[in-house]
């Protein structure tokens, strides 16, 4: 039997009815399932939304935030290098966890760079430690990466594997793995730099003094976040660094160390002379240009988006060594990257300058709680059902409604009048057993 039409009595009821049957199919006719997104603001778009705006979700409230404990590791979406959490200064889950809803990192910037070459393993090993500061948390991560000629030294840095692969293969995307090839070209070409150095400055001591066999650094980084914008002084000059430690062993078992923070002694005068102070500038600039590439930061001073800012950020030569007229003074890196030279270990022909989209974001994956449409068979029941219980449960609340405003009438609107007049002896004659 087809449904009649709303008359101008019923006009009022027909939306009311509408409505209810949608909310009806909304609620009962789809399912909660899990899914996993990376993106947190993921939303979903139905059709009965254009009818019923409330049942509409914002942005925001259908997966869950991810949270960050210590020793947790994570990457940036420009996948330079891998993190881990290293502190927590300030949580915003817990005691000490970091309750991450996919926020741009435009507050975290490098604060220190730890780096350490050994002639005897012939082994360069950085750490970078990067610190995020906003309203919610406070934390630092660091990564930490080598380059070695050993055969047995594993470098976690995946996007320089990846990047080469893609090359090779054909597959290689410019935007993407251009950074890949710039982060083992930067890094190799600074390494070779001081190592050739150092074993320069060791041919030159060869059995005349000792030589150095280690040198160890920690360098400290002003904080010049994106947020700071590009037009910030310390975005736009020089970037500065200040050596905050440094130490230096010989090949006569003898060690140097000194503290700029510390009264100058004889067992605190300075590691970095003027034989090595640019290859150590250079190694550097290039690690901070690279964290801060994967961060994100379009800073104008940063030498891989802007190869005008080279000349001024690294060195071209360094000092001559007395005793090796024929040591290497130029700077292989500064070469390959103004494209003075050419290297066929580092093959960056039409890299230069990279470009970032804006600040990045971790690159991480989101619990979600997404609608899905049950089978035809399941539904039509679910919404059968809801629909019974919907308007029986109706139907009596409408008779209590009706029920209360007769009785606020009269108080016995509601009894049969030719009851009430029947004489009380009969009543109880009638329910009373004879």
């Amino acid at each position: 039997m087809p449904v009649p039409p709303c008359d101008k009595r019923s006009t009022r009821f027909c939306p009311l009815t509408f409505h209810a049957h949608l909310s009806t199919v909304a609620l009962t006719g789809y399912e909660t399932i899990t899914v996993f997104k990376s993106d947190y603001n993921a939303i979903q778009t139905f059709w009965f939304h254009a009818y019923i705006p409330s049942l509409n979700k914002e942005p925001g409230t259908l997966c869950d935030s991810r949270v960050f404990n210590l020793g947790d590791s994570f990457t940036t979406n420009y996948s330079l290098f891998p993190y881990s959490v290293a502190s927590v200064v300030s949580a915003n889950a817990g005691d000490s966890g970091i309750s991450y809803k996919g926020t741009t990192l435009e507050n975290c910037d490098l604060s220190s760079l730890y780096l350490t070459g050994d002639i005897s393993t012939y082994t360069i090993d950085y750490t970078a430690i990067i610190t995020c500061r906003s309203d919610e948390f406070e934390f630092t991560a660091r990564t930490d990466f080598s380059q070695s000629s050993l055969a047995g030294k594993y470098n976690p840095v995946v996007s320089v594997d990846r990047s080469q692969k893609n090359r090779q293969s054909g597959a290689f995307n410019k935007t993407r793995d251009a950074r890949g090839i710039l982060l083992d070209a930067v890094t190799g070409l600074s390494s070779n730099d001081i190592a050739t150095r150092i074993f320069s400055i060791a041919q030159a001591a060869a059995n005349v003094s000792a030589y150095p066999v280690i040198l160890s650094v920690q360098v400290d980084f002003p904080f010049c976040p994106a947020s700071l914008g590009r037009a910030a002084t310390c975005a736009t000059s020089v970037p500065q660094f200040t050596l905050s430690r440094s130490f230096i062993s010989f090949s006569n078992v003898t060690f140097q160390q000194y503290d700029p923070s510390q009264p100058p002694a004889p067992n605190n005068q300075p590691v970095i002379t003027d034989a090595t102070s640019n290859a150590v500038s250079n190694v550097i600039q290039s690690v901070a240009a690279l964290v801060r590439l994967d961060l994100g930061n379009p800073s104008p001073n940063n030498f891989l988006l802007n190869t005008s800012a080279i000349p001024a950020t690294l060195f071209a030569t360094f000092p001559a060594l007395p005793g090796v007229p024929d040591s290497p003074n130029q700077s292989q890196e500064y070469a390959v990257l103004t494209g003075a030279a050419t290297d066929p270990a580092y093959n960056i022909t039409g890299l230069l300058p990279l470009t970032v989209a804006g600040p990045a974001a971790l690159d991480v994956v989101y619990l979600c709680r997404f609608q899905h449409a049950k089978a035809p068979a399941q539904a039509f029941v679910a919404v059968l059902v809801a629909t019974l219980s919907m308007f029986g449960s109706g139907w009596a609340v409408f008779l209590g409604l009706a029920t209360a405003v007769v009785k606020r009438r009269r108080a016995n609107a509601n009894t049969c009048s030719q009851h009430a007049r029947e004489p009380t002896g009969e009543k109880q004659a009638f329910l009373v057993p004879g």
